[in-house]
């Protein structure tokens, strides 16, 4: 879970429209359109989830992040049956409670929440859990597993930087990598990977 307690604003004298906060918001709250050459930012401040994202990339330094009456983005692990959550976190190569957010000290066991309740694509998990409401890098690719590991496979949207896409996995080192590239412990990780992944949860 995140506590929210500040969303963005635009400065637009000194705003120029070039979309920056646009494309790298994980929720797709902002939206920059240009009236009489001038630009206009409306924010969806339903939606923002103070990941300071868009204020720390704009090249203008026209944005600013105001403080905002504090909400939780979360969902509650405990309103679905642990067993099918333990299923999708193993699924998706994850111990249940491992965390995938360091900004937010979120677990797998939340997301994996988030989407049995129905989110189904990145800015849905984000909105939903926190996960991915910080730095926005770390968290991108458990989100990414997870969706695929229950079925979803988002498309990117074209006005975004977001990627909808994931990396290899340990998992997933061909044996002609591993063997070419024999420096790295591929096979060491995965043993190491599979130990924490495949623990028994304590009682």
């Amino acid at each position: 879970m995140k506590v929210v307690g500040v969303h963005s604003r635009v400065n637009l004298e000194i705003c120029k429209g070039c979309r920056t906060c646009e494309m790298v918001c994980p929720v797709y709250a902002i939206m920059v359109t240009k009236e009489k050459g001038k630009p206009r930012v409306d924010i969806d401040l339903k939606k923002c989830v103070g990941c300071w994202n868009c204020e720390q990339r704009c090249p203008e330094h026209a944005i600013q992040m105001i403080p905002c009456e504090p909400y939780t983005l979360k969902t509650d692990v405990s309103s679905f049956d642990y067993k099918v959550i333990e299923d999708l976190c193993r699924k998706a190569r994850f111990h249940p409670k491992q965390v995938v957010c360091y900004c937010s000290a979120s677990r797998a066991e939340e997301l994996a929440a988030a989407i049995l309740a129905g989110a189904q694509t990145p800015d849905a998990v984000v909105l939903a859990t926190g996960i991915g409401a910080g730095c926005g890098i770390e968290c991108n690719q458990p989100i990414q597993r997870f969706l695929e590991a229950a079925g979803f496979r988002p498309e990117r949207r074209k006005e975004s930087f977001q990627w909808y896409g994931r990396t290899t996995t340990v998992w997933e080192v061909s044996p002609e990598v591993q063997s070419k590239h024999r420096v790295f412990r591929f096979v060491e990780d995965r043993q190491l990977m599979d130990r924490i992944v495949d623990a028994p949860l304590k009682p």
